[in-house]
């Protein structure tokens, strides 16, 4: 009886299989890396943008005076934040409580980036 002589590695199948298995691990990682650089782009300008919003928060909360005065001391003025386009900010000095004057609500926005992002920072104060 002659046994047959079975070759060792991979047969072409085996091969292409293998191939197919790896270009799907390639462009899983890619896809991955561009949502991660791309997220972490948009974060860190939220975080700019939080950080200036706060900024003018505590700038103009220490202005609100009692009694309640409503006003808009900044309205929609272009400022400028390294790593942010087109971004602007609003600041208005509210009366939340019709009843009681002495209760400022101090509101801030800032939009940046086109398509244009929104934050917003709100404080009562009572001075």
């Amino acid at each position: 009886m002659i046994i047959p002589h079975k070759e060792s590695g991979f047969t072409a199948v085996e091969l292409l299989i293998t191939l197919f298995v790896a270009a799907a691990f390639l462009v899983t990682g890619y896809q991955l890396y561009s949502i991660i650089i791309k997220d972490s782009g948009q974060t860190r300008a939220q975080a700019r943008a939080s950080n200036t919003a706060y900024d003018y928060l505590r700038r103009y909360s220490t202005s609100a005076i009692n009694p309640c005065n409503p006003s808009t001391p900044v309205s929609n003025s272009p400022i400028t934040v390294d790593g942010l386009s087109s971004a602007t900010v609003t600041v208005n000095i509210t009366c939340p409580y019709p009843n009681s004057r002495s209760v400022s609500e101090v509101d801030v926005v800032v939009l940046y980036n086109t398509p244009q992002q929104k934050v917003e920072y709100s404080t009562y104060v009572n001075q």
